[in-house]
C-alpha cells in the first residue's frame, strides 16, 4: 500500500523546531513552488496530482482570466478527473477530500465564512477553531477506516495546520499541538502499515504578528532513504507512479 499524507500548510521549520519526527521520516526536506505565481491550495494540489502545473487552468476555469468576480470562491470549485491524475495507474484507490479533485465543499465553505466572520467580530477564535476541529476529526476517521481496506494508495487530506495557522501561526505554543496531532497521525500510519510513506505539504507558513500566511515553498517527506533535494510539487507524480510497479 502507498499512502500519502497531505496537510495543508505544513511548516518545514515548525516541524524541525517542534521534533515532529514521525513527519520528517527518513527522507525530509522543502519543496519548490516558484513555478506557481501565487501560493494557493486549489492550484498546488492539482498540481501534485496531475504532475504538471494547473494554475492557468484553474484560474481560467474559475474566471479569473475572465469575467467573473466572484473567482475565488469558484477557485474551489475546480476538479481534476480521476484518469488527468496520479491515480489513474492504479485499480483500487481512496482519496479523502482533496482540494482540486474531490475536496467536501460544505466543509470548506463553513471554515472560510467562519474565518470571514471572526474578521466581522461575530465569532471567537476558538468557535472558528472548533469549526476546523471539527472537519479535521471528520476526514481523520475516514482515513483510518479507509487504511483498513486493500486499497493500492490512499490519499488523506488534512487542512488543520492552514485553516488553525491562518489565525494563530504566530502562537507558538498553539501550534505546536496541533503539529503533534498531525506527528500522531503519521506515527499511526507508520505503525500500521507496511507499505511506502509519503507526506507533503502544498506551502508552508510564515508569521504575520499572531497570524499566519502562505509560505513560498512545501515540505515533504519518505520512509524511505531518497535524495531529492528539492523536488517541485509536480515532480511526486511520476516518484508514486514508480512505486506502483508492484500492483
Amino acid at each position: 500500500m502507498i499512502v500519502i499524507l497531505g496537510y495543508d500548510g505544513l511548516e518545514y521549520n515548525y516541524v524541525r523546531e517542534f521534533e515532529c519526527k514521525n513527519l520528517m521520516q527518513t527522507s525530509f526536506g522543502k519543496t519548490n513552488i516558484s513555478e506557481f505565481s501565487e501560493p494557493r491550495t486549489v492550484v498546488l494540489w492539482s498540481s501534485f496530482l496531475a504532475g504538471r502545473n494547473t494554475e492557468r487552468e484553474v484560474l481560467k476555469n474559475c474566471g479569473r482570466f475572465g469575467e467573473s468576480r466572484e473567482w475565488a470562491k469558484d477557485l474551489w470549485n475546480f476538479r481534476l478527473n480521476p484518469e488527468e491524475t496520479l491515480f489513474s495507474r492504479f485499480k483500487k484507490w481512496k482519496a479523502i477530500d482533496v482540494p482540486g479533485f474531490n475536496l467536501y465543499s460544505e466543509r470548506h465553505a463553513a471554515e472560510r465564512k467562519a474565518l470571514k466572520d471572526f474578521f466581522d467580530g461575530k465569532i471567537t477564535v476558538e468557535e472558528y477553531d472548533e469549526i476546523a476541529m471539527e472537519n479535521h476529526r471528520h476526514n481523520k476517521e475516514e482515513f483510518f477506516d479507509a487504511l483498513d481496506n486493500d486499497y493500492e494508495i490512499i490519499m488523506g487530506y488534512f487542512g488543520l495546520a492552514d485553516v488553525i495557522g491562518h489565525l494563530s501561526f504566530g502562537i507558538k505554543s498553539k501550534m505546536k499541538l496541533i503539529y503533534k496531532e498531525l506527528d500522531e497521525i503519521a506515527r499511526r500510519v507508520r505503525q500500521k502499515i507496511s507499505g511506502t510513506v509519503l507526506i507533503v505539504s502544498d506551502h508552508g507558513m510564515r508569521a504575520v504578528g499572531r497570524f499566519g500566511d502562505h509560505s513560498d515553498y512545501g515540505f515533504w517527506s519518505l520512509n524511505r532513504c531518497i535524495t531529492l533535494n528539492t523536488p517541485r510539487i509536480t515532480e511526486f507524480r511520476r516518484l508514486i507512479e514508480s512505486f506502483s510497479v508492484n500492483f
